[in-house]
């Protein structure tokens, strides 16, 4: 992790990836019907003979994967409301780590229990506790239908302003057409998805890690654990997800963006030498990822000399445009938005820190009459 002694940043800032998760199983049973509770729950007792949730394949072994300053008193990192109430920034966007693994249990009733559970408690618990915080529809994408009936059902809420995928249930690459219902529903509500690293990582799986095999350590699995994200990214392009659903965006969060060129420039070869079997497809790969796909500053390859990073996103066109600022706090690896400020260029901070997610995400309609200054701004519908 870096240097924390930059100066705070004075720009506006919308933190894209801050977690939340909660404490126990018993946080969410009250928001469970009791056939559900009862799987997880006994009298007397932390657990029943189900647990909610699965298990990461991979952890940090030398110290941990959330940071030292993020322990509150009681319960986990990212549980306390206090705690990421203190956080900077003009509007939170509220995201999973932790809790992605209840999207991937592999008994997919009892997923898409958890995950309504886990969507009731955050409307519940967290967004009367700060005006700035704003949530992502957890979804199990294992019962796509089911999926896109959770996005309608709470996908309303003027704080939602997000899908977050979730674990890979089927299996699949996310533009298979099992998917569509979804995306379909996504794009009724206008909201964007959000694909984080780390969701194809869970010990039930039915989906590897990484190409190739599993990984046999940690190290190898951070190297290459952003690979998942980028066969999702072309397979809903090729799929015609984004011919069917023009409003519809991605945000891709954990996976870096170093890759990004030469990955553009081999979609862009493949669609001029082989797009008889996409049809559909009404433009060069790259320019659907232009158009559609954004990348969170967490997880960002930083260099020693942080101008390689961005000498090598300038073979982009608008590469400015592509990056939201996210933390990623309370993982270890978290950054402040001063200490992504301080690395990029003078003419792409205001957009990395603020603008793009301000277009990118739905937020709530302007309060008339609303006040700023040290108040959450006020944001604008996120389609296009």
């Amino acid at each position: 992790m870096t240097d924390r002694t930059t100066e705070p940043t004075a720009a506006a800032v919308i933190d894209a990836g801050v977690f939340h998760e909660w404490s126990s199983t018993l946080t969410l049973t009250p928001y469970m019907e009791p056939a559900w509770a009862e799987l997880v729950t006994r009298k007397g007792d932390r657990g029943g003979p189900l647990r909610l949730g699965t298990n990461w394949i991979y952890r940090n072994p030398m110290h941990g994967n959330k940071a030292a300053s993020a322990y509150p008193k009681e319960g986990i990192p990212g549980s306390d409301r206090d705690m990421l109430a203190q956080r900077p920034g003009d509007r939170l966007v509220l995201g999973y780590d932790e809790g992605l693994l209840a999207s991937g249990f592999s008994y997919h009733y009892f997923a898409r229990a958890a995950v309504s559970a886990a969507n009731d408690w955050t409307i519940d618990h967290w967004f009367g506790h700060d005006p700035r915080f704003h949530g992502l529809v957890l979804v199990s994408t294992g019962m796509p239908e089911e999926a896109a009936a959770e996005i309608r059902r709470v996908g309303t809420h003027e704080r939602m302003v997000g899908v977050a995928l979730g674990a890979n249930g089927l299996g699949l690459p996310f533009g298979h057409p099992a998917y569509h219902p979804i995306y379909e529903a996504a794009s009724e509500l206008s909201l964007p998805l959000v694909i984080q690293v780390g969701s194809d990582a869970m010990t039930d799986q039915i989906a590897l890690p990484v190409a190739g095999g599993l990984p046999t350590t940690y190290a190898e699995y951070k190297a290459l654990g952003g690979q998942p994200s980028m066969t999702h990214a072309v397979s809903l392009i090729t799929e015609g997800v984004f011919d069917r659903h023009p409003n519809l965006k991605v945000l891709m969060l954990g996976t870096g963006a170093a890759w990004l060129p030469g990955y553009l420039w081999r979609m862009d070869w493949w669609w001029k030498t082989d797009r008889l079997e996409a049809p559909w497809m009404q433009m060069p790969a790259s320019d659907y990822f232009l158009r559609h796909f954004r990348i969170t500053t967490y997880g960002l390859e930083w260099p020693r000399e942080p101008d390689r990073l961005i000498r090598a996103l300038n073979t982009i066109p608008n590469a400015e445009d592509l990056l939201l600022f996210a933390s990623g706090w309370p993982n270890a690896d978290f950054e402040e938005a001063a200490e992504v400020a301080a690395r990029l260029p003078d003419g792409w901070r205001s957009k990395v820190l603020h603008e793009n997610a301000e277009a990118f995400f739905r937020w709530p309609a302007p309060a008339v009459g609303s006040a700023a200054g040290g108040k959450p701004v006020a944001g604008t519908q996120g389609a296009e």
